[in-house]
């Protein structure tokens, strides 16, 4: 019999005096053949996919805790991982993870529709564009052979985008950011809160950045 994945969660830190610290906190994504899996692509691109995303603005822009920072979500066959990433100096790692924990509890509150318009279309022209020569659009069709025994249409992977609503990113964020989180960091991480403070941190509400800077 096949041996699934189960996903587990855990903390892993290696302290290392390296110039900045490489910090990455994940959850449990979605299979990439499950209902939620296009929910939770569009929902990185509005937390984590570019200049105009929420972390991006919150974080490096407004607070300038990071020198980069971006959301990610990979779909496997059983399971999947949901993980922010972020590159900081040893000034700020205290600050930082609080204030992202707090940018993904907001998610679970409220989503704009323009946040939604705008990720929307951003992954619709990263579909079109990977199928604009001959060679990227044949290892398309051959990955969604692999992977659903079919080559998929790309009306269809439009009317998967077009259903997805903003009830519909707040129940996905709510679910997904409430269960057991992993973090690994790597580099100048000794100030970096302890793992249970931040499990006790995602339980509650989107006033963690103060609760854990303290």
């Amino acid at each position: 019999m096949p041996q699934y994945a189960q996903y587990v969660g855990g903390d892993f830190r290696e302290d290392r005096d390296l110039m900045d610290a490489q910090i990455v906190l994940g959850f449990e994504g979605r299979a990439y053949h499950v209902r939620d899996f296009y929910a939770s692509q569009v929902l990185s691109m509005i937390l984590g996919g570019g200049m105009s995303s929420r972390l991006f603005q919150e974080v490096r822009e407004k607070r300038g805790l990071c020198y980069s920072v971006y959301a990610f979500h990979w779909g496997f066959s059983d399971t999947g991982i949901f993980g922010v990433h972020a590159a900081t100096g040893q000034s700020d790692i205290a600050e930082l993870v609080p204030v992202i924990i707090d940018e993904l509890q907001k998610a679970g509150e409220n989503i704009l529709q323009e946040e939604l318009d705008r990720a929307r279309a951003q992954y619709r022209a990263g579909l079109i564009m990977s199928a604009e020569s001959p060679a990227s659009r044949a290892s398309q069709i051959a990955r969604q052979l692999l992977l659903f025994g079919r080559p998929i249409a790309k009306e269809e992977l439009m009317e998967r985008l077009s259903a997805l609503t903003v009830e519909r990113l707040t129940d996905l964020s709510s679910r997904l950011f409430s269960t057991k989180p992993t973090l690994t960091a790597v580099g100048p991480v000794g100030t970096l809160a302890p793992y249970e403070a931040i499990l006790d941190s995602l339980a509650g509400t989107h006033t963690t950045a103060r609760k854990l800077a303290v």
